[in-house]
């Protein structure tokens, strides 16, 4: 009691509206309940209402946030463990409002994995500096856990199909590395989410009976090509395995964060090279593609497909500029048999979303490729986020840092994003600040 006799009866009456505060603010736990070790008292980051909409401290969320691939990985990875690049983008993220990011809590090649199987407590310590350091900058994460779909088929020496056998050696070491690392952090008010992987459905289903295409590049270090077969490739019914396994490993441990795959865009007939997939030669693992465009159904159809429970976000990732060469934006696009403004191909991964009672993610947007250095590419990127925000898409992340720089386009593109958080913090769409005051207490 000696704390209280010695507050004013104002201060005392400020104490006691924090608490009821930071209680209000945040929803209870203990009515969801994982098999395992769960989060205590508070639930931290973005949560799937079960009509699709995204929360943070129990309020809708709507946010611009970037891609950092490089804030873990390359600390991870650097042979001095410098802090100083990671620090100094953190910082310069906050000084333009920016409310999340999302990088992998992991590395690119094999040799990362490595590294975790030598030493894995050092590889925490890595993490958790990495995670402190946006917390003390009021930035939350997007944990992407296992980035490259290749790299732990490399690591354990198996196949890339082998993600559809639960019994496997990739998949056991998969869930192994998710339950490390989910455990261990679900309990950080910086993880605001958690993703499996970043775009592996863009492998799926294709095949080359000639193993020349849809591989890996040579010469990466422990990922040979000679040796390569049919059981290189993997299906999306074999991906869909290894998304609900991961998921369900996740879902023990943090029964409240949202869950995203981190697709990237779903590929126009991506129902159509399923579908050639699953009429493949078993005995070789192989098939003939088929390149029919998908109908907005069966566009549908593929995303609740590569979203299954317990993932509770339906993720894609898209530029809008051209790498063809041509010299324009691409703003509009041939889908669904017609072509469709940004605006409407937007919407159609929000509405597909919400019919599967989902939250939908735009993972990555507005990197303009070689338009980066077109005069008017702000102008596009106007276009292309004021197109998020009428599609009703809570969440984007602009793919755009290895290393953190403000320096010209990038800076611009800061300046626009910060521009648009401030906006949706005056309407009441976004308040971090309330989450990171109630955190602190």
């Amino acid at each position: 009691m000696r704390v209280f006799r010695s507050l004013t009866v104002s201060r005392l009456l400020s104490v006691l509206l924090c608490i009821v505060s930071a209680a209000a603010f945040f929803p209870a736990s203990g009515c969801r309940r994982g098999e395992g070790d769960v989060m205590d008292k508070i639930q931290y980051g973005f949560h799937v209402e079960e009509d699709g909409t995204v929360t943070l401290g129990g309020e809708p969320f709507y946010g611009f946030g970037v891609n950092y691939f490089a804030a873990f990985a390359r600390y991870a990875d650097s042979g001095e463990q410098s802090t100083k690049e990671f620090e100094a983008g953190l910082a310069g993220l906050a000084s333009y409002g920016i409310p999340f990011v999302r990088f992998p809590l992991g590395a690119y090649y094999p040799s990362y994995y490595e590294l975790y199987d030598r030493d894995p407590e050092r590889v925490f310590s890595y993490m958790k500096t990495v995670l402190d350091e946006c917390e003390k900058n009021r930035v939350g994460v997007v944990a992407s856990l296992m980035w490259w779909d290749p790299s732990i088929a490399a690591h354990v020496g198996g196949k890339r199909s082998d993600m559809g056998d639960p019994s496997s050696e990739v998949v056991k070491y998969a869930l192994k590395y998710t339950e490390d690392v989910v455990s261990r952090f679900k309990d950080h008010p910086a993880v605001w989410g958690w993703e499996i992987g970043n775009e592996y459905n863009l492998g799926a289903d294709l095949c080359d009976k000639e193993f020349k295409n849809f591989l890996w590049p040579e010469g990466i270090p422990g990922m040979p090509l000679d040796g390569v077969n049919g059981f290189d490739y993997y299906t999306s019914g074999e991906l869909r395995s290894f998304y609900v396994e991961t998921a369900r490993i996740i879902r023990k441990y943090d029964p409240y964060r949202m869950i995203s795959t981190g697709n990237g865009e779903m590929r126009p007939y991506a129902h159509s090279i399923h579908d050639a997939a699953e009429a493949m030669d078993k005995s070789s693992h192989t098939w003939e593609l088929r390149w029919d465009p998908d109908t907005r159904a069966q566009f549908e159809e593929m995303n609740a497909f590569l979203t299954p429970d317990p993932i509770d976000t339906v993720s894609f990732h898209l530029q809008s500029g051209s790498a063809d060469g041509s010299g324009r934006y691409i703003l509009s696009f041939d889908m669904f048999g017609e072509r469709i403004g940004s605006a409407e191909y937007f919407k159609a991964y929000y509405e597909t979303a919400r019919k599967l009672g989902k939250a939908c993610f735009f993972g990555e947007f507005g990197d303009m490729l070689e338009m980066e250095t077109a005069p008017d590419v702000i102008e596009k990127f106007r276009t292309v986020a004021d197109a998020i925000s009428e599609s009703g898409i809570q969440l984007a992340a602009l793919w755009q840092f290895q290393d953190y720089t403000d320096e010209g386009v990038s800076g611009e593109k800061l300046s626009v994003l910060s521009e648009l958080n401030r906006e949706l913090a005056g309407s009441g769409r976004q308040n971090a600040a309330a989450y990171w005051e109630a955190v602190r207490g």
